[in-house]
């Protein structure tokens, strides 16, 4: 009797500007003119806050976003301090977005590392 072994995919061999996720973090922050924090880009994203802050300080880490802490406003009178994220030009050139407008961003529905690369142009 043979018993199959199977093993959770990872993404251990896989750059981390180029997991799906962070990719679609760049492509948000590409897509606004303005810094995003935390919560709004985990809200646009549909992914817990936690995982999205961990993502972009991995992606602040290669030079893909930068991080800069600004006042927001929560409620009238209430105003806090948080840390808004903003695309660099490595972050663009990783989400594939060289010389395009943000208004013409198109999202790729990525689900494997071979799709990523098809929609990248890569060969490999």
């Amino acid at each position: 009797m043979q018993v199959e072994s199977s093993k959770a995919r990872t993404n251990r061999c896989v750059p981390v500007e180029q997991w799906p996720e962070s990719l679609e973090l760049l492509r948000t922050l590409a897509s606004g003119e303005k810094p995003m924090s935390v919560r709004d880009l985990s809200h646009d994203v549909n992914a817990p806050e936690i995982s999205t802050r961990n993502r972009l300080i991995r992606l602040e880490a290669l030079g893909a976003i930068t991080a800069s802490r600004a006042v927001s406003v929560l409620a009238p009178g209430k105003q806090v301090v948080c840390t808004h994220y903003v695309i660099t030009q490595y972050g663009r050139d990783c989400a594939g977005l060289r010389g395009q407008a943000a208004g013409t961003i198109q999202r790729v529905c990525v689900n494997s590392v071979f799709a990523l690369a098809q929609s990248m142009n890569l060969r490999c």
